[in-house]
């Protein structure tokens, strides 16, 4: 490793296949998706899909000339599961839980939490007003939009207020993953700017209806899951009667029923 004009170069690591996926020691090496009822959690697992929807971001503390911005997403956690109570709290107490291999192949990404005080939050600002400069025939320029508009669907401050709850919060406890699929082809695309449909609810369910219509989605495979969260043995009975009428194998079936966890029976065990 040399530190010539200030860079640091170290010699290339090779990459094996066991590194791809190491295991994490501090995170949960599963992405859980949680959610507030449980013909939710059936819906997904019966389609073997998860459906994007738009999500409210404030931008207010970057102090620029928009202040929300909307984001088709779709929001995991790596949240170790001991450490889950106040999390199913506030998003739900429904839950699944997929592999970290089919996470990084899905594309999820972690969420950029930037810190008030810090040079990357200036960078964010002044690239933004850089952009809006913008004009046809300037690359550099439309080469920073495209990045900053990038980096606006995975951004949220570390202390900032909760638009649900309105609460001010750390955020960074929620190591948040996302997956923001790129829309093409449709009148709006995966970020909304534009304050009067942000806030119209029929107008954001309208898109949220085309984007499912038009197959914007996560897929997985009954492998791919780890864990299938309910809240009682009754729950748990209505699903394993839910998975037993499922168009697959009766391995696959025997396996998904393994799956299945009740909050309460394994709390202890965290």
């Amino acid at each position: 490793m040399d530190r010539n004009n200030n860079v640091i170069r170290t010699k290339p690591i090779g990459i094996t296949s066991d590194d791809k996926f190491p295991v994490s020691y501090q995170s949960a090496n599963t992405f859980f998706h949680f959610v507030n009822k449980f013909n939710y959690l059936n819906e997904m697992i019966s389609d073997k899909k998860i459906y994007p929807r738009y999500c409210k971001e404030s931008l207010e503390y970057l102090d620029l000339d928009i202040k929300n911005i909307s984001v088709a997403m779709k929001c995991f956690c790596n949240i170790p599961l001991h450490m889950v109570q106040a999390h199913k709290k506030e998003y739900g107490t429904y839950c699944i839980g997929l592999t970290k291999e089919w996470g990084i192949r899905n594309n999820l990404q972690p969420v950029i939490y930037y810190n008030q005080e810090s040079s990357f939050y200036n960078s964010i600002r002044k690239s933004y007003n850089a952009a809006m400069q913008y004009s046809s025939d300037d690359d550099v320029l439309a080469d920073i939009g495209e990045m900053t508009n990038y980096v606006f669907k995975y951004m949220k401050p570390v202390i900032g207020r909760d638009l649900k709850t309105k609460r001010i919060k750390d955020f960074t406890d929620e190591k948040e993953w996302r997956y923001v699929p790129e829309i093409n082809g449709l009148d709006f695309g995966e970020i909304i700017v534009e304050e009067n449909v942000i806030n119209h609810q029929n107008i954001i369910e309208s898109y949220n209806k085309i984007i499912k219509d038009k197959g914007y989605y996560l897929q997985f495979d009954y492998e791919d899951i780890k864990y299938i969260f309910v809240n009682n043995d009754s729950q748990r009975k209505n699903m394993i009667k839910r998975i037993k009428k499922l168009d697959c194998t009766q391995e696959e079936k025997d396996l998904l029923i393994t799956k299945i966890c009740i909050w309460k029976e394994m709390e202890g065990d965290f």
